[in-house]
């Protein structure tokens, strides 16, 4: 069986980044492994705008695209946990003392992806956890990003959060440089 980040790829045909990704270091910034078939997803393609709605984070995205940088994700959860602290947002009911959430995309609606990374749980594993802007409402998808994209893709996912019924169909993925150059 082929895996879902193979169907992406098979499916939306994106050019490989200039340059490999250093995902030893991405693994040191973040504190934390970035799942494989996340890796092989964006080894393939780099990073870019899926369905026309959501943004993967990438490490090191360039200049003016800090907003989806993936190295970013350790101190985004920092800053997540703040507001926990202070009472601003509340975190998912089910969140593990110890557990992080670190973002890998978003949607231009404020919704933003996370990973659950807790420690003994290895990268594949980990649980995706979905927050709209205000942190209000979270939903949890026990399947990796790949199946999550895929899902969306095929309009199999549904939540309160996430529907790919609404998506862009023309549109599978754009990447980055030419998203940036229309203005996104």
């Amino acid at each position: 069986m082929t895996s879902s980040a193979q169907q992406l790829i098979d499916t939306a045909r994106p050019a490989p980044p200039a340059a490999p990704f250093d995902w030893g270091q991405v693994r040191l910034r973040l504190g934390a492994p970035v799942p494989q078939d996340y890796r092989e997803l964006l080894d393939a393609g780099g990073g870019g705008l899926w369905l026309g709605f959501v943004r993967l984070y990438v490490p090191a995205p360039g200049p003016g695209l800090r907003h989806v940088d993936l190295e970013r994700s350790g101190l985004e959860f920092e800053q997540l946990q703040d507001l926990f602290e202070d009472g601003v947002v509340g975190p998912p009911d089910d969140l593990r003392p110890g557990s992080r959430l670190l973002p890998w995309a978003s949607t231009g609606t404020g919704v933003t992806l996370y990973w659950q990374v807790s420690p003994g749980t290895a990268a594949e594993a980990y649980p995706i956890r979905v927050s709209d802007r205000d942190g209000d409402v979270w939903e949890r998808h026990d399947l990796p990003a790949t199946d999550l994209l895929l899902g969306l893709v095929r309009g199999e996912v549904r939540g309160e959060l996430l529907d790919g019924s609404g998506t862009e169909r023309d549109a599978l993925f754009t990447p980055y440089a030419e998203e940036g150059a229309q203005g996104g």
